[in-house]
């Protein structure tokens, strides 16, 4: 039965750690999305601070995604650029209205970001940067989960068998026999305290 027990734990613990780390992933996959500029609000430089993931300076993966679109133009000019402390350029893409623009994607390192967006006036801009922050700590986080939970099963395997050496073990009292008194026993008892005059040999009446 024991042993049962321990497999059927066991079990229980390698359900969990697929579970958690299942989770862990789909954390790690999710993006953060940052708006740069919209239809109505539009800047030509807009800063965007990326930080590190506790404390881990490791490059985080990005996309930019950009759209330019006029009610009142036919063609213009469009760029953009992306600039880390406003200095070195990362990315940058320019063409025509009408391009198809595409989206970048790579990694940007922990610091300040400029997006420089230039366009005509009359031209409308969309521009999205989506960033997975997570993803950077992907493999630490897989490795820490799964010394945590390690770490527990075997506590818990631990308190288990401490709990079990003091728990004091019950013995069976044996229960005190009364012995049996047969009626002939008990017959023969009663009949020695009958008295003389109640001997069931009388006298016939006469």
């Amino acid at each position: 039965m024991e042993r049962g027990v321990t497999w059927q734990s066991a079990l229980m613990w390698v359900i969990a750690l697929v579970i958690v780390n299942a989770l862990w992933l789909n954390v790690a996959g999710q993006t953060a999305p940052n708006e740069i500029n919209t239809e109505n609000q539009f800047q030509t430089h807009r800063e965007i601070d990326i930080s590190s993931v506790f404390g881990n300076n490791a490059p985080i993966p990005a996309e930019l995604t950009t759209a330019f679109s006029s009610t009142s133009l036919d063609s213009a000019n469009v760029s953009y650029a992306i600039k880390k402390d406003n200095k070195t350029v990362v990315a940058s893409w320019s063409g025509d209205l009408n391009s198809d623009v595409p989206i970048w994607t790579g990694e940007l390192e922990p610091g300040q970001y400029t997006i420089e967006t230039v366009v005509e006036d009359g031209v409308l801009v969309e521009q999205d940067l989506l960033l997975q922050p997570f993803a950077s700590v992907q493999p630490h986080g897989h490795v820490v989960l799964t010394l945590l939970l390690v770490a527990l099963a075997w506590g818990e395997q631990g308190v288990r068998a401490l709990l079990a050496k003091r728990s004091p073990s019950t013995k069976s009292i044996p229960t005190e026999k009364v012995p049996f008194k047969s009626k002939g026993f008990q017959q023969e008892q009663d009949s020695q305290d009958w008295e003389e005059g109640d001997s069931p040999w009388r006298d016939p009446i006469r």
